[in-house]
């Protein structure tokens, strides 16, 4: 079995030390061995995503997959379902340290019953997550698109976007 972490930012500016410190430290206090960590500094609108698309293909039954929060899976909440089931789908763990439901595994309890329920407590909180994501991203978007239209209301237009050469 092996153990990857992926984490995520929106931008080239942002730096990617706190996720992978928070990775670091989780696979130590657990005396996880982190095989390989991958990094990605683009939007989580898309999924194709270097980095993302590298785990996608290496993930192999067995393995197990963390991630710090679910909106470094992407933005978008049909994708991140998708994602999910596609690691499940593969046989592999997904943990997501956010959601602490998700750091325990249910597969060997005895009691049937209760696995299914903590799987079921997982399905819906990661639905949930995933949902708040989708919604950041949406409010976002609102209000860049309102930004630019007060900004175009004020006069101001000649100065949006990258600053040219």
């Amino acid at each position: 079995m092996s153990v990857y972490g992926y984490h995520r930012v929106s931008t080239k500016e942002q730096h990617l030390d706190r996720g992978e410190y928070e990775i670091r430290t989780f696979c130590e206090n657990n005396n996880m061995v982190l095989d390989d960590l991958f990094l990605d500094k683009l939007t989580g609108k898309t999924f194709d995503r270097p980095e993302f698309m590298v785990l996608k293909r290496i993930a192999r039954k067995g393995d197990c997959v963390l991630f710090t929060e679910i909106d470094r899976i992407g933005r978008n909440k049909k994708g991140i379902l998708e994602e999910l089931r596609f690691f499940k789908e593969k046989g592999v763990r997904v943990m997501i340290l956010e959601l602490p439901t998700t750091l325990t595994d249910y597969s060997p309890m005895d009691d049937s019953l209760a696995g299914m329920l903590m799987e079921t407590v997982n399905n819906m909180l990661i639905e949930m997550a995933a949902s708040l994501a989708h919604a950041e991203m949406m409010k976002r978007e609102k209000r860049q698109r309102e930004g630019i239209e007060a900004k175009k209301r004020r006069g101001d237009w000649e100065d949006y976007g990258r600053p040219h050469a």
